[in-house]
């Protein structure tokens, strides 16, 4: 009995002990902490964003008043934020999108509205300053006027490292320089304070005259980007090829011919290569402004090395090169000697003083800017020759110029950022079937663009698997597509309407006048009684700027209507913003609609009710 009692009080324990485990293993766990973590990560996430849209939405009211500098620092601004929110937030993915949706709107507003703060540029008006000087008729004094501007020459008591000789021509010059072109004379003499100094010593120690570094006068009035109609630029005109002949890097990258102390250097080479071959200066300038090619033939055809005789040769020479001996000569004594020729209120800009660094690797303008305790406008002052936002892609060492005084601190600054940080760089490896004009449209540039970037000069040439890079200008992770030279072109703004005359050089056609001055061909012949496209040099045309004579169809544009479930994509649009309006997540929408990437256009049309 007492073993069976024992047995049962056992089985009583094992049983109590069994249904105890039991529940505590059925019992749910209940949680509190991950429903509170979440919903302080969503409110965390949703603060972020508010704080993240301020900025960008200030950066966007800076853009559309045209105050570009500061949207681009609030644009920045707002990059940086996103990108350095806590872990958590980072990671959750609605974050993600309104992130990647930030990019492309900044990226749009890159693309459109800063489009014109990418790079520094001149003002225009009266920059081809040979077009000015050099075609001038032909400038006569009469018997008592030569006489005195001849006696106020020979009384100044100026030496000249460059021969001077004193004719009609050349006082002739001297007398226009002081009276009609005396604005344009000052202008450049204003202008040379920045350079003439360095340019004497460049040319003192190539061994030529250093009176030469006066030679821009009448070449491009000290215009860093100096642009003529013949596609000469900078402070020195050099064409492209006689610029790469000398040593200039003209690329998509670089125009070293706007360069201030490189095509200073050119220009004493050349023109010491020029007066080795002739042993003549006038004849040596005469082809620094024709070409060498020119001034041969004409010295066969006239049977004379003196350029005072080439010069009295009607057809042999052109106007502008017959002028330029004499037009340098003339400005040389005016600028040796200014006040004596009423030049007498002359405001020289203060000398371009600046620091050499040499950096290892693509850098963006902007963080040179930022490291130099600087503007990107200055960075771009001191630097004419960067044609883009960015150093070269490709140039393992490369030379930029800082403000005077902030190179130690930016070698200490610039060694400390890890290359990452310097510039962003995108990378894409081409896949088979594709072709450059869907890369380009990915990316939202151009294939010119990226054949450029890249050094592809035939684009049916690129092979699957190939990585080529798309150059991003900003620092961030957006682009820079507008693939355009950003130094000045020949065009100058009138008056709608306002009429102008126009003399007819050579090489011009009706089409390319028309397009100079915002008309058209048909309306060309019509002002002034034209039968045919064919006209010559020397005749004067009536233009009327952007005006045009035919007449515009007005067409009715039918507004269509939008179908009930879809959405019309307009301006600011993204597919983040898209999908809160209509309750719809992000995967959602793009699916429904078979979209694969996250950039939309104004105008695309998108299915919004989820079937």
């Amino acid at each position: 009995m007492k073993k069976l009692n024992s047995k049962c009080a056992g089985f009583k324990i094992f049983v109590i002990f069994f249904l105890l485990f039991g529940i505590s293993c059925a019992t749910p766990q209940i949680e509190v902490n991950p429903p509170d973590n979440q919903l302080n990560v969503q409110k965390e996430v949703s603060q972020s964003i508010e704080r993240i849209l301020y900025v960008y939405k200030t950066g966007k009211m800076y853009a559309d008043i045209g105050y570009i500098e500061d949207a681009g620092n609030y644009f920045d601004r707002a990059v940086e934020l996103a990108y350095s929110q806590p872990e958590e937030v980072v990671n959750n993915p609605e974050f993600k999108q309104f992130r990647e949706d930030l990019i492309n709107k900044i990226h749009l507003h890159e693309t459109t509205i800063l489009a014109k703060g990418d790079a520094f540029s001149e003002n225009t008006e009266d920059n081809d300053v040979k077009d000015e000087i050099l075609n001038e008729g032909d400038l006569k004094l009469s018997g008592e006027e030569e006489k005195k501007e001849k006696q106020l020459v020979e009384s100044s008591k100026v030496t000249y490292s460059f021969p001077i000789v004193i004719n009609n021509k050349v006082l002739a010059f001297i007398k226009a320089y002081s009276t009609k072109l005396k604005p344009v004379i000052e202008a450049s003499l204003e202008r040379s304070g920045r350079y003439i100094e360095r340019y004497k010593e460049i040319f003192r120690q190539e061994g030529i005259p250093e009176d030469l570094a006066y030679l821009p006068i009448i070449e491009s009035g000290f215009r860093i980007h100096a642009y003529s109609r013949a596609k000469a630029k900078g402070i020195w005109q050099f064409m492209k090829g006689t610029a790469r002949l000398e040593g200039l890097k003209v690329d998509w990258w670089v125009d070293e011919r706007c360069d201030p102390e490189k095509s200073a250097i050119a220009a004493a080479k050349h023109l010491k290569k020029l007066y080795q071959h002739y042993n003549d200066w006038y004849l040596a300038i005469a082809a620094y402004n024709a070409g060498q090619g020119k001034i041969d033939r004409a010295i066969r055809r006239a049977k004379t090395r003196d350029f005072w005789k080439l010069s009295r040769h009607r057809w042999l020479l052109r106007r502008e090169t017959k002028n330029y001996v004499p037009a340098f000569i003339a400005a040389l004594i005016i600028a040796k000697n200014p006040e004596k020729y009423g030049f007498t209120e002359l405001e020289y800009k203060k000398p371009l003083e600046y620091d050499t660094v040499e950096i290892d690797s693509c850098t963006d303008l902007r963080v040179i800017a930022k490291l130099c305790n600087t503007s990107l406008k200055k960075i771009q002052e001191l630097n004419p020759h960067l044609r883009r936002l960015t150093t070269p892609v490709r140039a393992k060492k490369f030379k930029v110029y800082i403000p005077k005084g902030k190179k130690d601190s930016f070698i200490a600054k610039f060694s400390q950022l890890p290359p990452e940080k310097r510039v962003t760089l995108r990378y894409h490896r081409i896949r088979r079937g594709e072709t450059l004009s869907q890369i380009a449209r990915k990316y939202q540039t151009t294939v010119s663009a990226i054949c450029r970037a890249n050094g592809i000069r035939n684009k049916r040439l690129i092979r699957a698997g190939k990585t080529i890079i798309i150059p991003i200008g900003t620092g961030h992770d957006y682009y820079v597509p507008k693939v355009r030279d950003f130094t000045v072109k020949y065009t100058r703004r009138y008056k709608k309407g306002k009429k102008i005359y126009y003399r007819v050089r050579r090489g011009d056609s009706l089409y390319k006048i028309a397009v100079r001055y915002g008309t058209d061909v048909e309306s060309l012949k019509k002002w002034n009684n034209l039968k045919t496209n064919f006209i010559k040099p020397g005749k004067k045309l009536v233009v009327y700027y952007g005006v045009s004579v035919k007449k515009r169809e007005n067409r009715k544009v039918k507004k269509v209507k939008v179908p009930d479930g879809f959405y019309r994509v307009r301006e600011g649009d993204t597919i983040y913003s898209i999908s809160k309006k209509f309750g719809l997540t992000v995967a959602r929408l793009k699916k429904i609609n078979n979209i694969k990437s996250n950039i939309i256009r104004p105008g695309d049309l998108l299915k919004v009710k989820d079937i």
